[in-house]
Formats: C-alpha cells, sequence, structure tokens
C-alpha cells in the first residue's frame, strides 16, 4: 500500500478498504488528507506471524488466537475483529486450525460475516479519522501500513 494506492480506493469508488493494520474501523488521512474510503483494518495476527514464536506451533495456534478473541467477546470493550488468512496456509496447509479457530469463534459468540456486510452497519460520517503510518509488527517481514493515531486528537481534546 501507498499514498497512490490509497487515493485510488476513493477515486474508484471503493466502498470500503482493508489495507492496514489497527484495532477498529475509521477513515483514513494521509499526510494531512482524508481518503474517503473507509478502512476496516486487520485486528488480528495472522498464524504465520505467530507460528515459530513463544513457543506457538501449527498444532496450538488456534489456542492463541482464540485468547486473544475470548478477551474482546467477554469484555466491555466488545469489538469486531478482522482476521486476515492466506489460501495457500489456512486454507490449505493448516485447514484443521481453521476449522478449529471457526468453530472456537462461533462458540465465543462471534458471528463470521464478510467485510461487506461489516461496512453496512457502519455510518461512515460517524468515524474517526486516524493517520495511516508505514510501521512493523513482530512476526512480519519488512513494513506495513498501520492505523496511526487519530487525526487532530489534540486539538479535539483541546476543544
Amino acid at each position: 500500500m501507498n499514498p497512490h494506492a490509497l487515493r485510488l480506493t476513493q477515486r474508484m469508488g471503493y466502498r470500503w478498504a482493508s489495507d492496514c493494520r489497527g484495532t477498529h474501523p475509521f477513515v483514513p488521512v494521509w499526510n494531512g488528507e482524508i481518503v474517503d474510503c473507509p478502512q476496516l483494518p486487520t485486528t488480528l495476527p495472522t498464524l504465520d506471524e505467530l507460528i515459530g514464536t513463544d513457543d506457538i506451533t501449527a498444532d496450538n495456534v488456534h489456542l492463541h488466537l482464540l485468547r486473544i478473541t475470548a478477551q474482546t467477546a467477554a469484555g466491555a470493550n466488545n469489538r469486531d475483529h478482522v482476521f486476515t488468512l492466506h489460501a495457500e496456509l489456512e486454507g490449505l496447509k493448516l485447514g484443521d486450525t481453521l476449522e478449529r479457530l471457526l468453530t472456537g469463534w462461533r462458540e465465543q459468540g462471534y458471528e463470521l460475516v464478510s467485510l461487506g456486510r461489516l461496512r453496512d452497519a457502519l455510518d461512515p460520517a460517524l468515524l474517526p479519522r486516524h493517520d495511516m503510518v508505514r510501521g512493523e509488527i513482530p512476526g512480519r517481514a519488512g513494513s506495513l501500513m498501520l492505523q496511526g493515531e487519530e487525526f487532530l486528537a489534540t486539538w479535539k481534546e483541546a476543544a
């Protein structure tokens, strides 16, 4: 992702994009420019980022993710999650793991829906605006786009 591609989502009339990591849906801002295409960021780590860290293996990675989502399913800050999967990993090599995740999320009370349905439940006019920034995350090679600080949050607090 880069600023040109980000702007293109707006110009082409995309209803949403999911081009970054973050915590909740937002309207992206790039160098002070609002991009009118809501971001539905990936909120959970991918399996390949987790396997091989902190004694996490292909056999127990689903338990780690289910612990993360159990905290928000039961907590006051209950929220939607976006999970990115790779067809060649979760769809093939780790298909059993994906099945355990889907079963676990249903048992936690999550409803599995498309990003389109998640977007339809949002009012873009009410979404916060956040900077899009480049950064790194543990387990992932290279940099990627991240949900940054809320745009002009310090100004909003002072008002």
